[in-house]
């Protein structure tokens, strides 16, 4: 056994004694406590909250709700990154508006929460500046983007603290891949600029930036800084919903909110494995 593969084995059985294991081991725990086995009511193998949260609206909705605002977010994301790309390509490269891009990366969620807020509120900037403008005739008629059953704040606020992840990584593809070279053959072949911006350019960079869309998509399905301080509380995201679930009182809560873990971690792993990046690297082979 050679050096490299000792290496290797000791990376992988660090990996699965340090993230794999202590995963497992809790998904297990709440697998046992959500069916009666484990826990202060434990008192027996049972599928009654299953049954409860599995027949609750409210289970579905916050999820379908979790993925609908990460589904707007990525879009939205990647059109911006994909524009500012391939509008202000050569604009990229000074160190300036660089730094502009990249300083955004560097907020955390709870503070992006609340300069969302500041932003978006009834009493915020956007809604002074519209009324000091004219287009509307007083504060308290600005259109409601915080607390909105839509998560319209939610999603705009998560979309500014991610799009700007997103342009630095096409930025990086759109080099890496040679796409100018590439279209400036199409341009001698005879396409114009548009055909080879949506038939080289875009195509490229969103099979490059697959692996980033759909972890993206996997990290804002589970978000919680931001859904909390903006996001309508009666219509929930799932992660603030299994927060509440675990914060009450009545201990009866709890195995469905082992449930609702459970579901979520089945519902990421689900997305993780419908991604698969060896059959889209042979397919594209082929």
């Amino acid at each position: 056994m050679t050096i490299q593969s000792r290496s290797e084995i000791l990376f992988v059985a660090f990996f699965i004694l340090a993230a794999l294991f202590p995963l497992a081991a809790g998904l297990s725990y709440a697998l046992a406590y959500s069916m009666g086995i484990a826990g202060a009511l434990g008192t027996g193998f049972t599928l009654q909250y299953w049954q409860t949260v599995l027949g609750h609206s409210g289970f579905w909705t916050s999820a379908g709700l979790s993925m609908a605002v990460a589904a707007g977010c990525v879009l939205l994301s990647t059109g911006l990154a994909l524009a500012i790309v391939l509008t202000f390509q050569r604009q990229l490269v000074h160190s300036r508006l660089r730094f502009g891009i990249y300083w955004p990366l560097a907020i955390p969620p709870i503070v992006a929460a609340f300069w969302g807020f500041q932003l978006l509120g009834s009493s915020g900037l956007l809604a002074r500046f519209a009324a000091g403008t004219g287009l509307i005739q007083g504060p308290e008629d600005f259109p409601p983007l915080i607390n909105d059953p839509g998560q319209v704040g939610v999603i705009l606020v998560l979309t500014m603290a991610t799009f700007p992840f997103f342009t630095v990584v096409a930025q990086q593809f759109f080099r890496s891949e040679h796409i100018p070279e590439l279209m400036r053959l199409a341009r001698t072949l005879g396409a114009s600029h548009r055909q080879a911006v949506w038939r080289i350019a875009v195509p490229v960079l969103l099979r490059k930036l697959r692996p980033v869309l759909v972890l993206y998509s996997v990290f804002l399905f589970g978000a919680y800084e931001v859904p909390l301080i903006l996001g309508n509380q009666s219509n929930r995201m799932i992660s603030i919903l299994i927060a509440q679930k675990f914060r009450r009182f009545d201990l009866l809560e709890l195995p469905q909110a082992y449930v609702i873990t459970v579901l979520y971690a089945l519902i990421v792993l689900g997305m993780l494995i419908g991604f698969r990046p060896g059959r889209e690297t042979k397919g594209h082979a082929l």
